[in-house]
């Protein structure tokens, strides 16, 4: 029995190890390094589409660092001090460029309430004003609107 389970278990491993994604075992390509950078020669097009000179050399130098076994952090970290942090294709969440993440997600937790606030104070101040009406505005108003149609009333008989 413990053979047979053995026998069964063996190739059922093989298969998983097959199956699993090799991120770790790959070799580092070059398309892998140029989606992260910028061409410093076209600022603002991606280097993975970039097909200028500019582009080339720098292609061409990721090249000779893959071929000296170098990773990509360390080929980026090369770039950057050559170029700044513009030249890669997502700013760096680190020092300032962290309010580029963060000021949004802290102005919507600040602002939702303080609208919410707001909306609420307008909409009761609101219904405070048409509910409440001075004593005697009312009947004044009507007496008055009363007294001139009776007299424009008047002038139009007196006109006939």
């Amino acid at each position: 029995m413990n053979n047979l389970a053995l026998r069964f278990t063996l190739p059922v491993l093989f298969l998983l190890l097959l199956a699993l994604p090799t991120g770790g075992l790959a070799e580092l390509t070059e398309t892998e390094v140029t989606e992260s950078l910028i061409c410093y020669a076209c600022p603002g097009e991606p280097l993975s589409i970039d097909r200028c000179s500019g582009g080339d050399r720098m292609r061409e130098a990721i090249r000779s660092m893959l071929a000296e076994g170098k990773n990509k952090q360390q080929i980026l970290d090369y770039f950057v001090a050559q170029f700044g942090d513009s030249i890669l294709t997502t700013v760096p969440k680190r020092g300032f460029n962290l309010v580029a993440y963060l000021g949004p997600i802290v102005g919507l937790l600040i602002g939702i309430p303080v609208a919410i606030l707001v909306i609420r104070r307008w909409g009761s101040a609101g219904q405070r004003q048409t509910t409440e009406k001075p004593a005697g505005t009312e009947t004044v108003l009507d007496d008055k609107m009363k007294q001139q149609i009776e007299t424009e009333l008047a002038r139009l008989d007196e006109e006939d």
